[in-house]
């Protein structure tokens, strides 16, 4: 198929449901960018480091490491069970937002002042059906409203004098 995603989620709470899409989109035939599938070195730490991070670099050397992982793929899965997305979730979307990277989630995250569409909430196993009929679309790339106009301004640096 020749699909990338990357997945991200809280890995110290929902690493399990993480790996879980990761299975699903690997057998779909995607190449998953990020994580790797590797394990967690260390179970309740407060930054994630896995069995193929570099030993040698430091937190934000890995979080620079993913973030180019990530943003290298086509889309990006967010895994959100019950809503729940993380910090450092948060400060990624921030990121995926700002480069018009196709973002879909697992469901609608719980906390987070951010209009996602229906069209962007699915199982893994269906954005991996609605990929094969139709490429992925940043969130407010077809959104229509006020709010969309204003979120699309916000990426191509115009800013409202509001």
């Amino acid at each position: 198929m020749g699909s990338t995603v990357s997945i991200i989620g809280s890995f110290r709470r929902h690493y399990q449901d993480v790996l879980l899409a990761w299975l699903e989109f690997d057998r779909a035939g995607w190449t998953v960018t990020s994580p790797l599938g590797s394990a967690i070195i260390e179970q309740g730490i407060p930054f994630v480091r896995f069995e193929t991070d570099e030993p040698t670099w430091d937190d934000p050397t890995v979080q620079t490491v993913a973030l180019h992982r990530i943003l290298r793929a086509g889309l990006t899965y967010v895994v959100a069970p019950r809503g729940y997305v993380g910090r450092t979730t948060c400060y990624e979307l921030g990121r995926l937002v700002q480069a018009e990277q196709p973002l879909y989630f697992s469901q609608r995250p719980a906390d987070l002042p951010i209009a996602i569409p229906e069209s962007h909430v699915l199982t893994s196993a269906q954005l991996i059906s609605r990929c094969t009929a139709e490429p992925p679309t940043p969130l407010f790339g077809q959104a229509a409203g006020t709010y969309a106009e204003w979120e699309r301004q916000l990426v191509a640096g115009r800013y409202l004098e509001l």
